[in-house]
């Protein structure tokens, strides 16, 4: 069993919360993606955003602490009508993962819950870069990824 401090236990429940409303939000946007391009990206993230909610959810239990569930839906704030709307959200969610992912990174000691942490910060960053070049948004990349 691993121990997590109080603060490294906030920290990652709240990055598997943003990890599970990811996958509920890349599964809206995939409905909204008229290019096969985009099509692909958003299945690869998919993915990666999944093995990140898996591996936070083993991180919890190896802990003795229960991960939180997906909630059935999520608030998305803005309509999403059509491809551009839903790159936009997923900009927003890859931000709310980073931000998730950095909490981590700065409240946790462990070094492979810390390799997991970077690696999920640096790839949120990295897709909401490529996702603001997708719909031509400046500045694409942020200064500081995962501030909230």
């Amino acid at each position: 069993m691993t121990e997590l401090s109080e603060e490294a236990g906030k920290a990652l429940r709240s990055a598997l919360g943003a990890e599970h409303a990811a996958v509920w939000v890349y599964g809206l946007a995939n409905a909204f993606a008229g290019e096969a391009r985009v099509h692909a990206a958003i299945n690869d993230a998919m993915t990666q955003h999944r093995r990140l909610r898996d591996t936070a959810e083993q991180a919890l239990r190896d802990a003795a602490q229960t991960p939180p569930p997906a909630q059935p839906a999520y608030d998305v704030g803005e309509p999403v009508g059509d491809q551009k709307s839903a790159i936009e959200l997923l900009v927003k969610a890859e931000n709310d993962c980073a931000i998730g992912w950095r909490s981590v990174l700065e409240n946790c000691e462990d070094p492979a819950l810390r390799g997991t942490a970077l690696d999920g910060l640096t790839t949120a960053a990295t897709r909401a870069t490529r996702w603001r070049l997708t719909i031509d948004r400046q500045p694409a990349a942020q200064p500081f990824p995962g501030q909230p």
